[in-house]
């Protein structure tokens, strides 16, 4: 109690002392921009060390004692200004100011040097110190400096980020915990596993910066718990430009391996359509081929471009078009071992295998937007993105020990082809000095195709293969479909409570509309084997044939059944449709200079209706998924500043976590080792979550954070295996409850730096940030999954979690060079909970050493050069035996050192 006394009033005698100061304010403008905002500019007194950066609008502000002050204002190319003020207590002095260029130096260089330092992490450090509520953004400048390709790799980087099986862990909550967001507005899944689409798939020539918010405010969506990570668009900045890039490099251990493709594939990742190529099955008509094609020369390459202008229309409007594309291919080639064993540790599956993938991708995005006179924009944003992942994999050696000799063989060959178009509307309007009125609206679109997936098995005994006998599945041919529909609108009106322009107390107002459907079809050709045929696994077109059909070496059935089932060409579906509509509010108030509270409420409606026809139910009987929810969402934020440079904040809030489309249709979709299907009686989880942050800042660029976090979860959504043949996952409330807390630490230092009148200036930097996470979730005894344990750690939590970056840059009178070395280590961590006597499948720590480096040549070019995972772990999943028994590793294989070299031309 006495330190809460304590706490209290060295509060309040900071509110004290803050009332006798004024007040340095203005907004500065850039002359060769035609008077746009000159961001990142340099405010300091004279004689003093007190000073700021201009933020992203231009503008600064300075907490001063009364007295007379010289406000001295500057920026790398452009003259010097002084201005002198006198500032009384409790009054804020006002000082707008011009810059232009210095004698001597070319406009040239001049916006170069203005328009890039908008993109530096001063400008997102700035953001971040000026936020109401808990948030962390990465941008284009950090992401170049540590070789990261892609927004997954940019969110793994910061604090409580781990990459999972798919998409990110945040805070030990997977990928249904989170959401996904471009510019603000909701973005579907191209998986029907997942609910978030792949951040692979957004490279970081299309990123302006990524925000990862963890803290939840009423302008977002509810069904988050981990959360919600949004994307900016890049835009155009300069008042033109023109660049093209090009790399090339290899993986160690497969560039030059003899390498397995499938046929009806390319390189583009084109041609692969969902068509079904047999309407009979009396005829073997399908278009592929069963054997793989070879090549022996596997390099990775990428090429990109950017092109932007701005115009001037009228008096004082401006237009902007700006237009982003790329085109990557990249080669892996892994071999390991897989096992699996029963409840009392004994193995019964082991495996060698040879692992083949190509992922080829294109993207397209497009920006059009135009600012009006008196400060209203409005912008139209299109994304195109095309990913294409081809895989094959070998599987061979032990299924079944109890039939002495006998050894299978497995091949799985698989496309994922998917398509994403974004068409999203943005609008900001001034309507006066203190209305301001937001909106956006967004159409798009997702086709996801898995067409022609071809399986065999084949089972080796008496010296000689044959295709398995035991179920026509063993053998398959796959068509799938997914085509899903989401629009969204949003809006937002925002009321200034004070007409001090340095009380930032408004109101904010404003509603969410989002409706999103998904149509998802499956059409399978298994091949049924009544007798042992020879079969060369190199050449499985000569058993697999017209001649073969019609002799009744095999027969042709689709999962619905054979020839005389009239029903048989009619695919497995399941669709989904959910519409949200939401209300909001969000009241910040300044109590005073230092104390900011902003509290906000979020009446949400839910709907949410699955039906489905599959290999495993039908709704027409067994009743559709349905789950219709109202929800009131508080949120609450509070900062305080002890000081410009020392602030506090607090939050917390409550959210929901739906189940997703898939995890509620019974589709049974069968992996390698695994087969997983929905479960339509899922509920809901309510989450409740708690944050406490400091943050200190040293400069624009330095800083130290320490966060503590806690979440509360009841009725908790896991990923579990259930009693059924062939190692069956499903969904499942696990638990009545389960809880998440730890501890995140963020720290950037400036380590050397050269004297500011050196002639050629130099910088040596680190960055680290690092997580301490506990979990528990209460495991319930009377689930169909028969937990082994009465509680288990989160799937997915890492305990333990560092990110670590060193750079170093040096600027010559002509170039300049910078070079990072990146390290990256989590813990171990559950990757499955253990049902029927089994432990837990546990995912073992791994390491990460990447090296990028480079180096600006004149104004025109740029070399860099990539080295990633240097230390080339092993990836590997185990788990203990039954009673104490010896660990055994049930998957290992290595990812191989990437290598790379790129050049771009800006023009």
């Amino acid at each position: 109690m006495k330190k809460f006394v304590v706490i209290l009033a060295v509060i309040f005698s900071q509110m004290a002392l803050s009332q006798e100061k004024g007040r340095i304010k203005g907004k500065l403008l850039d002359k060769e921009m035609n008077n746009e905002p000159l961001s990142f500019a340099s405010v300091i007194l004279k004689g003093t060390t007190t000073g700021v950066e201009t933020d992203l609008e231009g503008d600064f502000s300075i907490s001063v004692a009364p007295g007379n002050y010289t406000v001295v204002f500057s920026f790398l190319g452009y003259q010097s200004l002084e201005v002198a003020v006198v500032v009384k207590a409790g009054e804020t002095v006002t000082v707008n100011r011009t810059l232009e260029a210095a004698q001597g130096v070319a406009l040239d260089e001049v916006k170069v040097t203005a328009t890039t330092s908008k993109e530096k992490t001063s400008a997102l450090i700035i953001e971040q110190k000026k936020a109401i509520s808990i948030e962390t953004k990465i941008g284009a400048q950090e992401l170049s400096k540590k070789g990261v390709s892609d927004a997954t790799g940019a969110v793994a980087k910061t604090a409580g980020v781990v990459k999972g099986s798919k998409n990110v862990v945040v805070r030990g909550l997977g990928d249904r915990y989170n959401s996904t967001s471009l510019n603000g507005l909701p973005l579907p899944s191209e998986d029907p596993e997942y609910k978030n689409i792949s951040l692979d798939f957004f490279d970081t020539s299309v990123i302006k910066n990524i925000g990862v918010n963890k803290v939840f405010n009423s302008s977002i969506i509810g069904d988050v718990g981990g959360a919600n990570i949004n994307i900016e668009s890049k835009e155009l900045t300069k008042r033109k430009t023109g660049s093209i890039s090009f790399s090339t490099g290899g993986n160690s251990q497969t560039v030059s391996k003899d390498f397995l493709t499938i046929d009806g594939t390319n390189r583009f990742g084109t041609g692969n359509g969902f068509s079904i190529p047999v309407s009979s099955l009396t005829q073997y008509s399908f278009s592929n081929s069963w054997k793989p094609n070879t090549q022996n020369f596997q390099s990775n390459n990428s090429i990109s471009f950017s092109v932007g202008r701005k115009f001037d229309v009228g008096e004082e409007g401006k237009l902007s078009l700006f237009l982003i594309g790329g085109h990557s291919g990249n080669y892996n080639f892994t071999e390991g071992n897989i096992k699996q064993t029963n409840s009392t540790g004994d193995i019964y599956q082991d495996q060698n295998f040879d692992k083949y993938e190509y992922n080829v991708s294109q993207i397209l995005m497009g920006n059009v937007k135009y600012k009006f006179p008196k400060g209203h924009e409005l912008a139209y944003n299109h994304l195109f993105i095309h990913n294409n992942k081809q895989s094959i994999g070998d599987y061979f050696g032990t299924v079944n020990p109890e039939q002495t000799g006998d050894l299978e063989f497995q091949r799985r060959q698989q496309v994922n082809d998917n398509n994403l178009f974004v068409n999203q509307f943005l609008g900001k309007f001034i309507l006066s000095e203190r209305y301001t009125l937001e909106g956006k609206a967004s159409l798009n679109f997702i086709q996801g195709n898995e067409p022609d997936r071809r399986t065999n098995k084949y089972l080796f005994r008496d010296n000689f293969y044959s295709p398995q006998t035991n179920s026509a599945g063993e053998n398959e041919r796959y068509f799938s479909k997914l085509q899903e529909l989401d629009n969204n609108a949003y809006g937002k009106l925002t009321y200034k409570l004070n007409e001090d322009e340095e009380d930032i107390s408004i109101l904010e107002v404003g509603g969410h509309f989002r409706y999103t459907e998904r149509l998802f079809s499956a059409t399978i050709f298994n091949h049924g084997f009544n007798t042992r045929v020879p079969i060369d696994v190199n050449d499985p077109d000569a058993v697999f044939s017209q001649n073969n059909l019609d002799s009744g070496v095999f027969s042709l059935q689709t999962g619905r059944g054979g020839i005389n089932n009239p029903f048989a060409f009619d695919p497995f579906t399941y669709r989904g449709k959910r519409l949200i509509q939401s209300g909001f509010g969000n009241l910040v108030y300044q109590l005073n200079e230092n104390l900011i509270v902003s509290g906000g409420i979020r009446l949400e409606s839910v709907q949410q209706r699955v039906t489905y026809s599959t290999n495993i139910a039908n709704s027409d009987t067994s009743g559709a998924s349905k789950i219709n929810e109202f929800y009131v969402l508080p949120s609450m934020n509070v900062k305080y500043n002890f000081n410009e440079n020392s602030i506090l904040r607090l939050a917390g809030s409550v959210t929901y976590t739906m189940p997703q489309f898939k995890e509620t249709a019974p589709f049974k979709y069968q992996d390698v080792s695994f087969s997983s299907q929905g479960n339509p009686n899922l509920i809901p989880s309510d989450n409740y979550n708690f944050d406490a942050k400091y943050e200190y800042y040293f400069s624009s660029s330095e800083l130290i954070t320490v966060t503590g976090f806690y979440k509360y979860i009841q009725n908790p959504i896991s990923r579990s295996e259930i009693p059924s043949g062939g190692n069956t996952l499903t969904y499942l409330n696990v638990g009545n409850d389960a809880s998440v807390f730890g501890i995140e630490l963020e720290a950037r230092k400036n380590l050397l730096k050269s004297d500011e009148e050196a002639e050629l200036e130099y910088s040596f930097d680190a960055g680290l940030n690092t997580s301490f996470l506990s979990s528990k979730v209460n495991l319930d005894q009377a689930s169909v999954a028969q937990f082994t344990n009465s509680s288990s750690n989160l799937e997915g939590a890492t305990p333990f979690l560092i990110n670590a970056d060193i750079s170093f840059n040096k600027q010559y009178k002509n170039s300049e060079l910078t070079s990072s070395l990146v390290f990256n280590y989590f813990s171990e961590r559950v990757y499955s909970i253990g049902t029927r006597g089994f432990e837990n499948i546990l995912e073992k720590g791994i390491p990460t050493l990447d090296i990028v480096s480079s180096l600006k040549l004149g104004e025109k070019y740029n070399l860099k050069f990539k080295a990633q995972n240097l230390l080339n772990p092993a990836f590997q999943l185990s788990r203990d035996g039954a009673n104490g028994g010896s660990n055994v590793v049930l998957g290992n294989y290595k990812k191989g050192v990437n290598l790379s070299l790129g050049v771009t031309y800006d023009f």
